[in-house]
């Protein structure tokens, strides 16, 4: 962070902390109300921005070597873990949300 957003974090932070409008905390600190609104916004965005999971992209390959007697498969590795999709899957069970119990996985 820069000193000048450090500057503008105390700032906004002591806004917000006393409950006046931002004209009314502005009111002779030698900055307008729409400055501290706006550093305010950049300040949350930016935050926001930070705490915001990032996933890498997974890289999906298509062999079209696959045998005769198997069924088509689509795989897709994603650090450790694997999801293969076959023909004829159950849809319902790939989109369902919930999350297996542990004793799912033994």
């Amino acid at each position: 962070m820069t000193e000048t957003e450090k500057k503008w974090q105390e700032r906004v932070l002591a806004w917000k902390a006393s409950g006046k409008s931002s004209e009314e905390f502005a009111q002779g600190q030698g900055y307008a109300a729409i400055t501290l609104q706006q550093w305010g916004f950049r300040l949350r965005k930016k935050e926001r921005e930070a705490k915001t999971e990032t996933v890498a992209l997974a890289r999906v390959l298509r062999s079209d070597a696959t045998p005769s007697f198997a069924s088509p498969t689509m795989a897709v590795d994603i650090g450790g873990a694997r999801i293969e999709v076959r023909a004829g899957f159950d849809r319902a069970l790939l989109l369902e949300r919930k999350r297996p119990t542990p004793t799912a996985w033994c």
